[in-house]
């Protein structure tokens, strides 16, 4: 449901976009002419403009946001680990889970005597 919502919010953002708005607001003030609510649109141009991009700004981000969330939870997490994670891992001087590999060639130069280039 989120993801629907997600487009719904991206759509109706592109239908707001100040540069759709050129197009649509005479076509919206054309259909409604003779009415109450055409000659207040008519007369506040200039605020439904500056509303429509606010609105476009924040839906265009909302809806983003929804379908990037549902992306991520649905393929994992393969980010790398918060900070928070990185506070709670095991303090230096034991294994550190993200490089084994490195530990352990350490550990056999140590064994064999070898030093590192």
């Amino acid at each position: 449901m989120k993801k629907v919502g997600g487009y719904l919010l991206a759509g109706t953002a592109l239908l707001a976009c100040p540069c759709h708005l050129v197009i649509l607001l005479p076509a919206v003030l054309g259909l409604l002419g003779g009415t109450a609510l055409g000659a207040a649109l008519g007369a506040h141009t200039g605020l439904i403009l500056a509303g429509a991009t606010v609105y476009f700004v924040v839906a265009l981000a909302g809806g983003l946001y929804l379908l990037n969330r549902r992306a991520q939870d649905e393929e994992g997490s393969d980010r790398a680990p918060s900070s928070a994670a990185r506070k709670a891992m095991p303090a230096s001087g034991t294994k550190s889970p993200f490089r084994p590999r490195r530990a352990e060639a350490r550990e056999r130069r140590a064994q064999t005597g070898a030093r590192r280039n």
